[in-house]
C-alpha cells in the first residue's frame, strides 16, 4: 500500500512541476517576412505587444494577414525580450 501512495505522490509532484502549455488569443498588428517564415507582431486584449515566429520547419506555419485574430498554443514566453517573445507550438486563425 505504501508503494502505491509513494508512486501517486511522485506522479503528482512531477505533474505539478511540468511546464504548463497555454492557449491565448492575439491580434496581428504587423508581419515581417523572414528567410524561412514570418515574424508576427501581436497584441493581446490588454494592449501588451508580443512577437512569435511561424515557419514550416517549426511546424506552426499558417497563412495570416494583418488584422487577423489568432489563437496560439504556447510552449514558452520569453518576457526578458522586447517585445515579449512567444514560442508557439501552433497558430490557429480565428473567424
Amino acid at each position: 500500500m505504501s508503494k502505491k501512495i509513494l508512486t501517486f505522490v511522485l506522479l503528482c509532484a512531477v505533474a505539478c512541476n511540468a511546464p504548463k502549455e497555454t492557449e491565448e488569443i492575439y491580434s496581428i498588428t504587423g508581419i515581417r517576412q523572414e528567410k524561412d517564415g514570418k515574424t508576427l507582431f501581436l497584441e493581446d486584449a490588454n494592449g501588451t505587444e508580443y512577437t512569435t515566429v511561424i515557419s514550416i520547419p517549426n511546424g506552426n506555419y499558417v497563412d495570416v494577414k494583418v488584422g487577423d485574430r489568432v489563437k496560439l498554443e504556447i510552449n514558452e514566453v520569453l518576457e526578458d525580450m522586447e517585445p515579449i517573445l512567444i514560442i508557439s507550438r501552433s497558430v490557429k486563425v480565428l473567424d
